[in-house]
């Protein structure tokens, strides 16, 4: 193991695996530490679980894992302590988001892949001690470690391990249903009602802000009206993306995080506990409703009161005046066509949002491509801006100095 001096860092080689969904890697991390910097829903399950008496209870629906049992969880255990111990099936986990389903905003807090060259990368984990990756798939497996022996040996025995970096919470639940749908008492649909992939099944009225931004997410990039129609990577509609005929509406590639972090932020400012609100018992016939009074962001009102569509337009709106007014104006090759790009104009969306009023008039297309005009001449070379959070706060601090926003 490649240790990173005085920072907690890890380093692992690691295989890149492209796939319709998304990128992944696979490395290897040993068991007690892949415990310290993983979690998972129910999160510390272990503790509450402890006093469980029956083995037939079911599952708990309020994240991507199943409800954890005692006897499993001894009977692995007993299993790691024998010479013919082995674990050949991979650890999934969901890299770069924090308990409440948050993406890690900074740099030195996320885990990254680095290209050392001739197909050969690493994984940096910035900080050991900073819980930062949902365990998708196989949380018995590794929580069974911590019921050996204190200083046991095998505590640290090295488990394979598949990591998405940049896979947006929401979707964890669907790669999870996508591995475990045909095993015992893992129905599909309870897998995908995890985080809202029941949008034909569940009422509107009940979508937690997860379930909205992913499905907006997803009606961006599949509308041929909208001005992100076929931009959004990964995507669970990857065919659509290759299909003949079909050009996408901008010279832009936007990781799905991105999509749906921005989406999120400006409806909620913590979407784990909106959703978990909102699907307890005392609150099963009011839906969104029951969050009145909740802070969140400057489109909350619009989220609890049912108002998608408006939420739907004034996204195209924005985007569109985006289109028209920063990237078409914009260098090939440009970082404001990029994740860092993107993630700074929805800063500057959410602050038009939270400063303007929020009219038919003030948010149509024409009125914000006039709004958004000062900023034509932001990167007409390609060549300005850098990959990283430093690019995102440059490209924001220079369009609200444009703007005369904050």
């Amino acid at each position: 193991m490649n240790n990173m001096a005085n920072s907690g860092a890890v380093s692992r080689p690691a295989i890149r695996v492209e796939q319709p969904l998304g990128v992944f890697y696979a490395f290897s991390l040993q068991a007690d530490l892949l415990n310290q910097i993983a979690y998972s829903y129910p999160a510390e399950a272990v503790e509450r679980m402890e006093n469980e008496q029956s083995d037939e209870r079911g599952y708990s629906i309020l994240g991507s894992q199943r409800k954890e049992k005692p006897t499993r969880l001894n009977e692995i255990a007993s299993f790691i302590q024998t010479s013919e111990a082995t674990f050949p099936n991979a650890i999934i986990l969901g890299a770069n988001y924090n308990r409440q389903g948050q993406y890690v905003e900074k740099d030195a807090d996320r885990w990254t892949a680095v290209d050392e060259g001739g197909e050969r990368w690493s994984i940096r984990i910035p900080n050991v001690n900073l819980r930062s990756a949902s365990i998708i798939d196989g949380q018995h497996r590794l929580h069974s470690f911590e019921r050996l022996p204190v200083g046991a040996i095998q505590r640290k025995m090295q488990l394979l391990c598949v990591v998405f970096l940049e896979l947006p919470s929401p979707y964890h639940a669907y790669v999870f249903a996508t591995i475990n749908f045909n095993q015992k008492k893992v129905p599909k649909s309870d897998a995908y009602e995890m985080f809202g992939f029941d949008v034909d099944e569940r009422p509107a009225k009940f979508w937690s802000p997860e379930t909205l931004a992913v499905y907006l997410t997803r009606l961006l990039n599949t509308e041929s009206s909208s001005p992100l129609f076929r931009c959004i990577l990964p995507s669970a509609d990857s065919n659509l993306l290759f299909e003949e005929g079909k050009e996408s509406n901008a010279d832009i590639r936007v990781s799905l995080a991105t999509v749906v972090d921005g989406i999120l932020r400006l409806i909620s400012k913590n979407p784990m506990e909106d959703r978990n609100t909102i699907r307890r018992e005392e609150n099963r016939t009011r839906g969104r409703e029951c969050l009145a009074g909740t802070p969140g962001g400057p489109l909350r009102d619009f989220y609890i009161n049912g108002n998608d569509n408006a939420i739907f337009e004034l996204l195209c709106n924005y985007f569109a005046a985006v289109q028209k007014s920063v990237w078409s104006k914009a260098g090939t090759g440009s970082y404001l066509l990029k994740t860092v790009g993107v993630q700074a104009l929805f800063d500057v969306f959410r602050e038009l949002l939270a400063t303007t009023p929020i009219t038919k008039e003030t948010f149509s297309a024409e009125t914000l491509t006039l709004r958004l005009a000062p900023c034509a001449t932001l990167d007409p070379n390609g060549t300005k801006y850098q990959a990283s959070g430093i690019g995102r706060s440059e490209i924001r601090k220079e369009v609200f100095n444009l703007l005369g926003l904050g």
